[in-house]
């Protein structure tokens, strides 16, 4: 049985989420427990896990769209989803928006755990040719390749546009994520940061406009990056 495996739940059922991360913990697995979209994104920054089990029917954004955004920051992790709609078109659209299993409710415990034996077996590192964020490290770079080192902040700034729909935030919204000890961040702060971002990316990695603005809304990263916290 793969051990040392690293769980997350996202269920807003609190009696079944409960009774999903009690069952899957008896392996001796790290498992934690969500409600939302918003609460799992939270759970990301304090560290990746290897396998997401998410509720196609959540209240904000729905299983489907984390599935596609976890898929993309994240693709070696294992994506099971869960849901009560039975029929193939449901089942085809979970696949195509990034599930690597799509079981119905309710589900058998024991066939859950099968499945996440089965991913486990397959979660490798990422690929050679991505660009790796690692939290821990506070580093950015292609795997094997230059690394460029990060403060704190721009590891949280490239952590919170690795995760957000589109890889896009809204100005306000990611100034806000990144106030902390040293206070508010205000637009005008958030903007010289990204400026010294590009500046330093472009110098160590050799990449130009890796952080780009969008006109009235905020800014998007134009390259997929892969977040790690191993």
């Amino acid at each position: 049985m793969p051990g040392n495996l690293h769980i997350l739940v996202v269920e807003d059922h609190v009696l079944l989420r409960m009774e999903l991360v009690d069952f899957l913990t008896r392996p001796g697995w790290v498992v934690r427990g969500v409600d939302d979209g918003l609460a799992l994104d939270e759970a990301l920054r304090e560290g990746v896990p290897d396998i997401a089990v998410v509720d196609l029917n959540l209240p904000g954004e729905d299983g489907q769209s984390i599935c596609r955004r976890l898929r993309t920051a994240l693709p070696e992790l294992g994506i099971v989803l869960l849901t009560a709609r039975v029929m193939s078109s449901d089942r085809a659209s979970g696949y195509q928006h990034g599930a690597d299993v799509y079981l119905t409710k309710p589900a058998n415990v024991h066939e859950l755990e099968a499945v996440i034996q089965n991913l486990g077996r397959r979660v490798q590192r990422p690929l050679v040719s991505a660009w790796i964020l690692d939290l821990r490290a506070q580093t950015l770079g292609p795997a094997g390749g230059a690394l460029l080192r990060l403060t704190p902040t721009e590891t949280r700034l490239l952590c919170e546009l690795s995760f957000a729909p589109d890889y896009c935030l809204e100005s306000d919204v990611l100034a806000s994520r990144l106030a902390g000890q040293q206070g508010a961040v205000t637009r005008e702060n958030l903007a010289v940061m990204i400026s010294r971002m590009r500046r330093k990316i472009a110098l160590k990695l050799g990449a130009d406009d890796v952080i780009k603005a969008s006109r009235g809304y905020g800014y998007r990263l134009s390259r997929s990056v892969v977040v790690i916290s191993h």
